[in-house]
């Protein structure tokens, strides 16, 4: 078997991030014409409306029209190259799957100059990029970037190296669930990656996606391609992160403060607040594990110290913020907090044995969202 056959089988059964690009250079004024020609082509022909299938949209030679406009521009040597010039702005987010649209800073893009530009296409690639997607393709409910910056977000050293970035590029992430791989996974991957040879076949799709990663606010890309996050990256990126909570940290988070209760309780699993040992208990975050994976803080929202194990109608009023407890673990009831509750519970407190310094550090986080929400500021 020779080598091309080899690199063609091999490619076959692959899904890598296919960010395959004729032109990198944003300013470039064949990277700006092709974006122009296109947007035209999709305003002259209106196909917003029109659902068709491939087999409909290849028969009607919507995407042939177009590459004989741009091929008389930028001739190519095949047609090919033409194609993988109009792909690429599916693929960066500029163009939907078979023109049926392109986003609407586009146009924007393409009269602005300087960091204007530079910000513009960073956020529509960030937000709409689809590399696996192409003009008769459409991935785009596969978020790369995302997948990226949750992989960055969960990562314990909070950086991500080029053999992990080359180890994302070689993984499908359609199969991966909660949205990210772990330490553990990447390095596993690279290995995967380094058996087929995908650094040495692909390093031109790897540079492309590098430098247009350094055009990215909130991320820093460095000189040996080690990819970190800006001071503040939390208020340009996570706006666009999936955080929704991840089931096998939690379900580790849980397990912690189970263990924690029976260390505390003679074995048993009892409400922090009432001391009974009951059904139902909830294991409640003391510091919203939302609003710390908007702040990019994963350690916080799966510590098992930033959680009390509460029966489920304290829970209720914990979690929103109607009642809290001083340092000393006596309770604080809210406005919104019923006499019954009160009566039935004033005289239960917080054991100062679970009031350790990590969890009393939490709970001034929540102590002060709760005078905040009782207008005691």
């Amino acid at each position: 078997m020779n080598n091309t056959k080899k690199a063609s089988l091999t490619q076959n059964y692959e899904n890598y991030w296919k960010l395959t690009v004729e032109y990198s250079d944003i300013y470039a004024s064949q990277f700006n014409n092709v974006l122009k020609i296109i947007i035209n082509f999709v305003d002259e022909n209106n196909l917003l409306n029109h659902n068709l299938s491939k087999k409909e949209f290849s028969k009607a030679k919507y995407y042939k029209k177009l590459q004989e406009q741009i091929g008389q521009i930028y001739e190519k040597a095949d047609s090919a190259s033409t194609r993988k010039s109009i792909n690429q702005f599916v693929k960066l987010g500029f163009i939907s799957p078979f023109l049926k649209s392109y986003h609407k800073l586009c146009k924007r893009f393409l009269s602005a100059s300087g960091n204007e530009k530079k910000l513009l296409f960073s956020q529509i690639f960030y937000t709409h990029a689809s590399f696996n997607s192409s003009v008769t393709t459409d991935e785009t409910k596969r978020m790369e970037m995302n997948f990226l910056v949750k992989t960055l977000m969960y990562h314990p050293d909070k950086k991500l190296k080029k053999n992990d970035i080359i180890a994302l590029m070689n993984v499908d992430i359609s199969g991966i669930a909660k949205g990210y791989l772990t330490k553990a996974e990447l390095i596993s991957q690279y290995k995967v990656a380094s058996i087929t040879s995908f650094e040495k076949r692909k390093y031109n799709q790897i540079r492309y996606f590098l430098n247009f990663l350094k055009l990215l606010p909130g991320i820093v890309v460095s000189q040996d391609k080690e990819i970190a996050y800006e001071e503040n990256a939390e208020k340009v990126l996570v706006k666009n992160i999936d955080t929704k909570r991840d089931q096998t940290l939690f379900r580790l988070m849980k397990e912690n403060l189970f263990r924690e209760s029976r260390e505390f309780y003679d074995g048993k699993l009892v409400c922090y607040f009432t001391k009974k040992e009951q059904k139902g208990l909830v294991v409640s975050h003391i510091y919203a594990s939302a609003d710390a994976l908007k702040k990019l803080d994963v350690e916080s929202a799966y510590d098992y110290r930033n959680a009390l194990l509460l029966e489920q109608n304290t829970d209720m009023y914990f979690d929103k913020h109607d009642l809290s407890f001083s340092t000393e673990g006596q309770p604080m009831f809210g406005k919104e907090t019923t006499n019954d509750f009160k009566a039935d519970h004033n005289k239960e407190h917080l054991d100062d044995f679970i009031l350790y310094e990590e969890r009393l550090k939490y709970l001034e986080i929540h102590r002060d969202m709760y005078l905040k929400k009782q207008n005691k500021y």
